[in-house]
């Protein structure tokens, strides 16, 4: 088992993900990143590793195995890969969402491409105890097939529907919409750069399998009132051939399978919840390193195809009509609804 030096790019959000690594034995943070000076001196201070304020010096001087940038969606994700690669970087994990508009995405797969980098995204919930569960079900196919989906959220879509989407993918195998009808409303998150979104978006897809989602994300949470016990934040159903399974970020998570009297039932915290989805996902990077058939979760192809049936609920919503699934968003096009909501608000 090979040891994996970590070097963090981001010195607030990113000191919660370097305290994942600890304890891990084969994995450990070295450096960090961060270009204000004053955080930088304290998230150094809280770790005792090396620190950074410019990112290829701390490549060229540490020569990580890992890069895991956490940074915040107004820097476009493409701009640590080649760099990354250059330098002899094994695996990259970057910070959801992957992107804000079409073009970053873009750059994004591109530089994935001319690299080869791995490349992860921090959908940690592909890594909870309910999504872990679920996998078993599809190794035994205990729940048979899943047919129809409900989730919904309370949050900016830039932040919490790219876990929703991602969810939503794991359950149905990453597989590719062939419709989706979609609507946006809600403007004032265009005025704030760092979200650059519709406040609020509703979309019925239909997968290639025939199976229905309708997702729903809100500012002001609607849909989930319905659901006692349920946390607004993150809420999924599952109707499957041969029973349910459901998942509440902050309440309860459990499944209902053919044959079972009476369904099982654990409760869900995600403040205790994240801090072992984040270490298993942590974990799995290296697990990845050391072994190409047990690749992670969270590759970065799933969060773009995610992030790309996001926008073709935009592109929906611009066109007010259901479309066929390709062609995906454009630029000019998300410019186009931006102003659409604007003009609305």
């Amino acid at each position: 088992m090979s040891k994996y030096r970590t070097a963090i790019v981001g010195g607030r959000r990113g000191v919660h993900h370097a305290r994942c690594y600890e304890g891990i034995d084969n994995m450990q943070v070295i450096a960090l990143c961060e270009i204000d000076e004053n955080r930088l001196r304290g998230a150094v201070n809280e770790l005792n590793v090396n620190g950074y304020t410019d990112y290829e010096e701390m490549l060229k001087t540490e020569k990580p195995d890992i890069v895991h940038a956490v940074t915040a969606p107004t820097v476009p994700r493409h701009i640590w890969v080649e760099p990354a690669a250059d330098a002899g970087v094994k695996a990259l994990v970057i910070e959801k969402p992957i992107a804000l508009r079409p073009s970053e995405a873009e750059n994004l797969a591109t530089a994935h491409e001319k690299t080869g980098l791995k490349i992860i995204v921090n959908h940690q919930r592909r890594y909870l105890h309910f999504a872990e569960k679920m996998l078993e079900f599809f190794a035994d196919g205990s729940l048979g097939d899943i047919h129809f989906i409900r989730a919904c959220t309370q949050g900016e879509i830039t932040d919490m529907d790219t876990h929703l989407m991602d969810v939503v993918l794991l359950a149905l195998k990453d597989i590719s919409i062939t419709h989706v009808w979609g609507t946006v409303e809600g403007g004032d998150l265009y005025d704030t750069p760092i979200l650059q979104c519709p406040e609020n978006l509703m979309a019925i897809y239909t997968f290639e399998n025939g199976t229905r989602v309708f997702f729903e994300s809100a500012r002001k949470a609607f849909g989930t009132i319905d659901f006692p016990g349920s946390n607004p934040r993150c809420n999924l159903d599952f109707w499957a051939t041969k029973g349910r399974m459901w998942w509440r970020e902050n309440g309860s998570w459990g499944y209902h399978l053919d044959g079972m009297e009476h369904p099982i039932v654990e409760e869900t915290h995600f403040g205790n919840d994240d801090k072992y989805g984040q270490r298993a996902f942590t974990q799995a990077i290296a697990t990845w390193l050391d072994d190409e058939n047990q690749p992670h979760r969270n590759r970065l192809e799933f969060a773009l195809h995610g992030f790309d049936l996001i926008m073709a609920a935009y592109r929906s919503a611009l066109i007010g009509d259901r479309i066929a699934y390709p062609p995906k968003l454009t630029d000019e096009e998300w410019v186009a609804l931006k102003n659409d909501v604007l003009n609305n608000r």
